[in-house]
């Protein structure tokens, strides 16, 4: 009997809502994410719990036998299970250590994307570098309630057709947004936003050399990343520093409420997805 793709939606609410319970009334096994006047807007510590969407995703690989994205996937939630544990206590994973795991998660996806490195290096690097980037363009966005679960539902579903582990990891993202928009019980931290980026990446690179479909799904991370990674740069601030100059910063500067910034950014990358592909490459 095969699992549709969509029940993933349930599964991933069922346990966040089985991952709070337990947090709240059993043992506190989730890091929290606490407040801070400057950066952040919650007022009370929130667990970050993206972490409950790896079992989900990992059954919908297992069944496909995908085990590169597999290996992909748990290496990215771990590496970023380990910095929300740490950035819990005040100090994250030191930014070369967590930058290495993300490069080696960023070479199973490129692994996975181009099998015969030696015959196609330049689309190889490509894709390990496009990994690279949207497994944290990803992350970089999961700053505003519900933006990264959809934004990284919609481009999984958009790039993937909803069907596959891909689509079924889009509707697993789905499945949390609940949790964590309007209102936030809980938030995905880089453990859920580092996996939802690499089975982003992977969705994406699935369909190099093809300039629109990869890109077009993934327009508004890549178009985030890069605008952030820039002014970074011109102001002599690291790279991979937060701040508050990301779009979805500029979409609230500009007075658009925080609520509507999640169902925004997931319309546009679904009016991007559209652009004829003539137009784009």
């Amino acid at each position: 009997m095969t699992i549709p793709e969509w029940s993933s939606a349930p599964a991933a609410a069922a346990i966040a809502a089985l991952a709070f319970w337990l947090n709240r009334k059993v043992f506190g096994f989730l890091p929290d994410d606490p407040p801070d006047a400057g950066r952040k807007q919650h007022g009370r510590p929130v667990p970050l719990a993206g972490v409950v969407l790896l079992p989900v995703v990992a059954v919908a690989l297992i069944a496909t036998q995908d085990w590169l994205l597999l290996a992909a996937a748990v290496l990215a939630s771990l590496v970023g299970y380990g910095d929300d544990r740490g950035k819990e206590r005040g100090r994250g994973l030191p930014a070369r250590s967590k930058g290495l795991g993300l490069l080696l998660v960023a070479a199973l996806v490129a692994v996975r994307a181009v099998p015969d490195v030696a015959a196609a290096p330049e689309r190889f690097a490509l894709a390990w570098l496009l990994a690279f980037v949207l497994t944290n363009a990803c992350n970089f966005l999961d700053n505003t309630d519900g933006v990264s679960a959809a934004l990284c539902g919609t481009s999984l579903l958009l790039a993937s057709g909803g069907s596959g582990a891909l689509g079924a990891a889009g509707f697993a993202a789905l499945g949390f947004l609940p949790w964590n928009w309007p209102r936030p019980w809980l938030f995905l931290g880089d453990a859920g936003a580092l996996l939802l980026g690499t089975l982003v990446a992977a969705a994406s690179t699935a369909h190099l050399p093809e300039l629109a479909a990869t890109v077009l799904p993934v327009a508004v991370q890549l178009a985030d990343f890069v605008q952030v990674v820039l002014a970074r740069l011109v102001l002599g601030r690291p790279p991979w520093v937060g701040d508050r100059r990301h779009l979805t910063h500029v979409a609230q500067n500009l007075g658009l409420p925080p609520v509507l910034v999640a169902p925004l950014f997931a319309a546009i990358a679904v009016a991007a997805s559209q652009l004829p592909a003539a137009g784009v490459g």
